[in-house]
């Protein structure tokens, strides 16, 4: 009988891991300094697990590769509301602009945060990260 107990109480433990919603927002924005710019979005509503990464791309070869998961906070008790985010954003020609590894990005789930890349003064790539649970 016991050990059939803790077989259910370990298969429950197992179900009840949270997979976490990232929405996310890709923005180019070319002619910034001339005073006017032309905007390109993609966005993308997408879950992940813990070992999976996701790839966001647009049709012009900007593209984010993402991955996130549950940070538990020693001021928290039960499930973590905090997200950290790990990824790299590629520019037009495939070169890694921006690392999100270090420092750590953290965000606690339903808050946004924004990152922001520019490029010769002309071109800015911003990346909106919003997690969400499911």
């Amino acid at each position: 009988m016991r050990i059939l107990l803790i077989a259910i109480l370990l298969a429950l433990t197992t179900a009840a891991e949270a997979k976490i919603g990232l929405k996310v927002s890709l923005i180019y924005k070319k002619g910034i300094g001339k005073g006017f710019f032309l905007s390109t979005e993609q966005h993308s509503i997408q879950s992940v697990d813990e070992k999976e990464h996701i790839l966001i791309q647009m049709k012009n070869g900007i593209k984010a590769d993402i991955s996130a998961f549950y940070v538990q906070s020693v001021h928290e008790y039960g499930p973590s509301g905090f997200v950290r985010i790990k990824g790299d954003l590629y520019n037009i020609a495939g070169k890694i602009v921006k690392t999100f590894n270090e420092p750590n990005l953290d965000i606690y789930l339903g808050q946004t945060k924004t990152i922001t890349h520019q490029e010769r003064n002309e071109e800015q790539i911003e990346i909106v990260i919003t997690p969400v649970s499911l």
